[in-house]
């Protein structure tokens, strides 16, 4: 389904003029060198432009600033088709400085290695071979420095010394002395001659023919899938997505990908469109190792792209009151119950095909860990209601998922979470799926652990216990719900205001509170701690004023009216969720401001 859904994006491409020629790379070039007629170098010139542009950063307090960075853009060409082996092969028009120069560059200067004399030698074969009958003034110019050029003679060129800092990284192309104009990989000579010599190539290697899996037609099929670049933390060289190089994993006698049964046609088309939206940050996200992509099958799909990168991938959440939130909140929900949703400033059509992908490099190869595929309408309305099931607090919208993952991690951890959980994250937000039960038991034993509770760890338990529930009037609110009368909630709220009580009769300056020892066993066996720690709670207000009693006998009496019987002895893990939801919510009310609170006990 990923690769029919990558060549159906590759036609889009090419209706918008986005598709390479057939036998072409796309390829940032660094430095272009001059050559003179005779193949003589007579300088090299830096491609690259610096613009200022404004990045996004967390400073030492965590909050996110705005700077300006340098960067330096440099322009991309279409060069004949670069190899993509693993050894030693020259290309046509050459771009690597080992394979060109037959040098290393080691502490700042230049040197032979074993590996540069077999790579430009290599180089000089090939070029001679194939340029030998190609009559243009750049290619003739090109055909001589690889006769003349002796590595051995130029260790201490002066227009190499000058770029040594990022000669091993940077890319080349060639032009003719005092014509930038004249570009050895535009030559039309050359191309033509490249032309032939690919379409020979791609002859040869589709001897083979069989019914094509995507296209359901007789095709030549591929040997070889080219590979794909820009997957994070993948082979510089780029990876395969579909590759069969064990005997174990053969069939029917086929050898390689000739299993695959994907035509060299379809083959083109989806590692071209793979590349195409691995380069651009617009159709990726990086989270941990795993890379997402994501595009709209659409020729105009700005609007849709726009909307999933500021509401999926999102680096911030929105902060408001309490009120503005929740009105928010629900005037959204109203909208989704009515089909609608975001407004655009460009008309967007809810029948459109979105699909989302996480890859990540297993060596030289690309693993597959998701693939969603649905109308954007559909999507649109499932990310919705996970942003409203994870509203809490000063939170309007669901955390960014790395930011999850952080929260579930220890502090001061080096542990990593199981990638699933990540995935399961995506699922629950793309397919509307219940959050698997493994994320609750996370975020609870993290909260009891840590006794700490923010927004994010409040909202994962929230949009994880609110999935479950049917019925949309038993469901948590984003903010302290009075008429919330489960025990577990209640007693949540009830160890807020002991421990605020305790809190107000020290003025501030305790160095443990009840929350730091009881917390944990509270939130698992109410009936064991509650008992004590109401018993502390009168020594708590025998120091605190006359109106502080009364207010805060108030608010633990009405609590405990809710709680009939006896507390309970023990507490499920969606009740667990829910006294930790209590306990946010009343903690967050008691520390608002008495204007700004809209909730009275």
């Amino acid at each position: 389904m990923i690769v029919s859904s990558l060549c159906e994006y590759y036609k889009i491409m090419s209706a918008r003029g986005d598709v390479l020629a057939s036998g072409y790379s796309s390829l940032r070039i660094n430095y272009l060198v001059s050559l003179t007629s005779e193949g003589e170098i007579d300088g090299i010139f830096p491609c690259g432009e610096t613009v200022n542009e404004e990045r996004t950063s967390k400073n030492k307090k965590g909050e996110t600033v705005q700077k300006t960075v340098a960067v330096t853009k440099y322009p991309v060409h279409n060069l004949p088709f670069r190899s993509q082996k693993p050894g030693i092969e020259a290309n046509i028009a050459e771009h690597r400085p080992l394979y060109l120069f037959g040098l290393d560059c080691q502490g700042g200067g230049f040197c032979e290695s074993d590996k540069a004399k077999k790579s430009h030698a290599a180089f000089k074969e090939r070029t001679i071979e194939f340029f030998k009958d190609i009559s243009s003034p750049i290619a003739e110019a090109f055909y001589k420095f690889a006769e003349k050029w002796k590595p051995e003679e130029q260790t201490q060129n002066v227009f190499l010394m000058q770029i040594a800092k990022g000669y091993s990284t940077s890319n080349f192309a060639f032009a003719l002395s005092g014509r930038p104009d004249i570009l050895l990989h535009e030559d039309v000579e050359l191309k033509r001659k490249w032309d032939e010599e690919f379409a020979r190539r791609a002859a040869e290697q589709t001897t083979d023919e069989a019914q094509c899996s995507i296209y359901g037609e007789k095709l030549p099929i591929a040997r070889l899938h080219d590979k794909i670049k820009g997957v994070a933390g993948g082979q510089s060289s780029g990876c395969t997505l579909v590759c069969v190089n064990n005997s174990a994993e053969e069939s029917y006698g086929k050898e390689q990908s000739f299993n695959s049964g994907i035509s060299t046609l379809a083959m083109k088309e989806y590692t071209q469109a793979l590349n195409f939206l691995l380069s651009d940050r617009a159709h990726k996200t990086t989270l941990d190792n795993m890379t997402v992509v994501h595009f709209a099958l659409t020729k105009e799909e700005t609007p849709y792209l726009n909307y999933v990168n500021n509401d999926l991938f999102a680096e911030t959440t929105d902060e408001a009151t309490a009120k503005d939130i929740e009105d928010s909140v629900k005037a959204s929900l109203e909208l989704v119950r009515q089909g609608e949703g975001a407004s655009f400033e460009t008309p967007v059509n809810d029948n459109v095909e979105y699909c989302i992908f996480g890859i990540v490099p297993n060596s030289s190869r690309v693993s597959v860990r998701f693939f969603y595929r649905n109308t954007f309408g559909a999507m649109r309305r499932n990310t919705e209601r996970y942003h409203n099931d994870f509203a809490i607090g000063k939170s309007s919208k669901a955390p960014p998922i790395w930011r999850i993952k952080r929260e579930l991690i220890a502090p001061k951890s080096s542990d990593k979470l199981p990638p699933d959980l990540g995935e399961a994250l995506f699922r629950a937000m793309l397919q509307g799926t219940p959050f698997p039960q493994k994320l609750l038991q996370t975020a609870v034993r993290r909260i009891k652990t840590d006794v700490y509770i923010n927004d994010t760890r409040a909202g994962l338990v929230k949009a994880c216990l609110n999935r479950k529930i049917k019925n949309d009037k038993e469901k948590i609110k984003m903010s302290l719900d009075t008429q919330n009368k489960t025990p577990a909630y209640l007693c949540g709220r009830l160890f807020a205001v002991l421990e605020k009580i305790q809190q107000d009769s020290a003025s501030g300056t305790l160095n443990k509170t009840i929350g730091d020892t009881y917390f944990s066993s509270a939130c698992s066996t109410p009936a064991v701690v509650f008992p004590k720690i109401l018993m502390l709670s009168r020594n708590h207000q025998a120091k605190l004023s006359a109106a502080a009693k009364i207010y805060y006998d108030n608010l633990c009496s009405g609590i405990l009216s809710g709680i009939e019987g006896e507390f309970p002895k023990t507490l499920s893990l969606e009740e667990q969720g829910s006294f930790i939801i209590g306990y946010y919510h009343q903690k967050e009310w008691l520390y608002t401001k008495k204007e700004n609170k809209t909730e009275e006990n």
